[in-house]
């Protein structure tokens, strides 16, 4: 029997109980559509750390710091200071050490009031490290501070992303900052003027320039801060070759007695692709699970379609009929299932996926990362022509494995038997 009458029988079968196979097909599509929304989340998720890792933080590099970019690692109660930047750039191969204290503070500006982060950086230093992004798109960073001034991200000036301005370039800002002296509880107030606000960088920075910080001079936010302790020491290299950035990183550790965390970006870049790469992985397992459900329901199906096409089945093989063509047309339908399921749920997995990153995960990362509403993130979901093969392959397997019994189950009725069922 010809393949292209096999597939014919297969489609007018499952023609003449349409609710009952749309039915199975949509079981396949959720199946499918789970798979690829997850995976084309996660691969464009993976895409939008890479790039705005690269952003944020260069290859040539190094973060240190004695909180801990590992979350299983105690907090240390070593403490960094500003001028330990002097002893770090006596090291070879170190271009530049960049001290950082950072606070969080009510930040004021007209009638709007925002809970960020205040960055204290040396500003020449800082944009010696990341000369792209910290960089004025409206005023200018100043070299000499003679009253207070202040520097702000574009998440900040435009926070909403509508139009929606809160100050400009010569406005005031206030920054309040409670701190804690024994039992008594000081509240302090930083009156600036907007010297410049940066042009608009993106999502992810450890350490580098963001959207939804403040950045005051180092030397103020000693004063204001009552505090020489640095949070974090950045470091430029005069190379971006992993084995000199390793051999900097344990020279930087010995010098502070391994007291001291020192982040290495390729090696944190490769933790977090990891952990995104096997929740990506964890995630389609699960997903795999309603795809397995599904075939146990194309398998009632095509039982059922048995007991009520016996009689079909005795006289197509009393006319001659042999087994192994009544095995592949019931074999076939079930393909048919399988693939119009798969095209269904691709389908649906890639609008779930776009509207997913377009309104939902992009704005909760974004809102997770920056710990405030202020900024917004997109993830573009990324869907390969593997990942569309391999779902189609993946569910036209199920339905082959969960019809084969039916189908083998038919091809077995004996003609005699199947004419005199009723």
């Amino acid at each position: 029997m010809k393949v292209v009458d096999i597939l014919s029988f297969g489609f007018n079968a499952i023609k003449r109980k349409k609710v009952r196979n749309i039915l199975a097909i949509m079981g396949v599509a959720i199946g499918i559509a789970a798979i690829i929304s997850l995976s084309a989340l996660g691969g464009g998720f993976q895409d939008m750390v890479d790039i705005q890792f690269q952003q944020g933080f260069s290859s040539d590099t190094l973060l240190i710091t004695t909180r801990g970019i590992d979350f299983f690692l105690p907090e240390s109660d070593f403490d960094m200071y500003i001028n330990d930047t002097d002893l770090i750039e006596e090291i070879e191969h170190v271009e530049v050490a960049a001290a950082q204290i950072q606070r969080a503070g009510l930040v004021e500006i007209g009638n709007y009031s925002f809970q960020l982060n205040v960055l204290g950086i040396d500003y020449e230093k800082y944009a010696e490290i990341y000369p792209d992004t910290f960089a004025a798109e409206n005023g200018s960073i100043p070299t000499v501070f003679d009253n207070e001034t202040v520097v702000i991200g574009s998440g900040i000036y435009n926070p909403w992303d509508n139009g929606t301005i809160t100050g400009f370039v010569g406005d005031n800002l206030n920054i309040t900052y409670v701190t804690r002296n024994g039992t008594l509880i000081e509240v302090k107030s930083y009156n600036a003027t907007i010297d410049a606000i940066l042009g608009t960088i993106g999502g992810i920075s450890i350490g580098g320039p963001t959207d939804s910080a403040v950045f005051i001079p180092l030397e103020q936010a000693e004063e204001f801060f009552e505090t020489s302790i640095a949070d974090i020491i950045l470091v430029q290299l005069d190379t971006d070759d992993e084995e000199i950035i390793k051999q900097v990183a344990r020279e930087i550790e010995l010098l502070f007695s391994d007291q001291i965390q020192v982040v290495i970006p390729t090696a944190l870049l490769a933790s977090i692709s990891a952990i995104i790469s096997a929740i990506e992985l964890f995630m389609a397992a699960v997903a795999m699970i309603s795809l397995v459900v599904a075939g146990v329901g194309i398998m009632n199906i095509m039982l059922t379609t048995i007991l009520e096409r016996t009689r079909e089945i005795g006289i197509l093989k009393s006319l001659g009929m042999k087994n192994r063509a009544v095995l592949a047309i019931f074999l076939a339908e079930s393909l048919i299932i399988g693939f119009l399921g798969s095209l269904t749920g691709i389908a649906l997995g890639w609008t779930l996926a776009v509207a997913l990153g377009e309104f939902g995960i992009g704005d909760f990362i974004a809102q997770s990362l920056s710990g405030t509403f202020v900024g917004q993130m997109t993830i573009t979901p990324v869907i390969s022509s593997s990942l569309i093969l391999t779902s189609v392959l993946f569910a036209m397997s199920v339905s082959a494995i969960f019809g084969l019994y039916p189908a083998w189950r038919a091809s077995r009725l004996k003609p005699v038997d199947a004419l005199r069922y009723e």
